[in-house]
């Protein structure tokens, strides 16, 4: 499945969601299902490092090429 490019605040709206989430699948004793949305949580992270900086430029460094 393609992945779409989605900017800073989407990500941060998303990630608030799904962390509000997280505590209700926790507060419910769904071990299983919290720990697949910890999963999600985690790949939201690692997304929000590809994202470009409010400059527009990435933040991690540039791969050689």
């Amino acid at each position: 499945m393609q992945r779409l490019l989605i900017d800073q605040s989407t990500l941060d709206l998303i990630t608030a969601d799904a962390q509000d989430f997280l505590n209700v699948l926790n507060a419910s004793g769904l071990h299983q299902a919290s720990a697949m949305m910890l999963g999600v949580l985690e790949q939201l992270q690692a997304d929000r490092l590809k994202l470009p900086d409010e400059r527009g430029d990435a933040t991690q460094s540039p791969q050689p090429t």
